[in-house]
């Protein structure tokens, strides 16, 4: 049972506005009187079912939950904008396994170089009814789109520990250690020579996930994965 997003009035009653309110009443088959869980962006909560209506839920908040995360190492994400479609599964995937952020970086062959405000809300829909699903604490932060030079001054600062997916890396990303790390993953037709070179020259130190070539989705599905673990 997934634990709807739902507003906290006071310490006694939340409400549930918009399209949760058909999928609790319909498909779920909630009713006056049943219990469901919900939460806020921060607790979770059990609560009574007082009204329901075509466009509102009305609860009565009966005891908190505590939502728990994946795991305590924070994951960063930078992934090089691939097809949309892609980026859908990427983003529902890797919330649903724990990343924290989550960067899109234009990258030399990604495969398109902007990203709408329609498609920005689709993907905020998409990490929210994610979170929604596998009742996770913290919910990712997805950052605006960023090139890749640029993105590499900045991460060396923001993030304790950078790396870089490479097939032939020496090193697996199952040997990495420390509580807070970054990788960044390429497009599908990977990174370029000098866009290598741009990130060595900032300390990204390059790791593998095994000696197969994976598609950008099944990356950095594992690499969140992995480094969730």
């Amino acid at each position: 049972m997934p634990r709807f997003f739902a507003e906290i009035i006071d310490t006694q009653a939340a409400v549930i506005h918009g399209k949760d309110v058909a999928h609790i009443a319909g498909p779920l088959r909630r009713r006056v009187g049943d219990t469901l869980h919900i939460r806020d962006d921060r607790q979770g909560f059990a609560a009574r079912i007082d009204s329901l209506s075509r466009h509102e839920i009305r609860l009565s908040l009966l005891a908190p939950e505590e939502l728990k995360d994946r795991g305590s190492r924070r994951i960063r994400l930078g992934i090089a904008l691939v097809t949309p479609k892609d980026m859908d599964e990427i983003v529902r995937l890797c919330s649903e396994l724990g990343v924290h952020d989550i960067h899109p970086l234009v990258a030399e062959r990604s495969n398109f170089r902007q990203i709408s405000e329609a498609r920005r809300r689709r993907w905020e829909d998409i990490i929210r009814e994610a979170v929604k699903q596998c009742e996770r604490k913290t919910i990712p932060c997805l950052h605006p789109e960023q090139d890749l030079k640029s993105f590499l001054q900045e991460a060396t600062t923001l993030w304790p520990q950078c790396l870089i997916a490479l097939k032939d890396a020496p090193r697996g990303i199952g040997e990495v250690g420390g509580d807070d790390v970054g990788i960044i993953i390429g497009p599908e037709g990977g990174w370029t020579g000098a866009e290598v070179s741009q990130a060595l020259e900032h300390e990204f130190v390059p790791v593998h996930m095994g000696r197969t070539t994976l598609r950008a989705v099944g990356a950095a599905v594992a690499a969140v994965a992995i480094l969730g673990a």
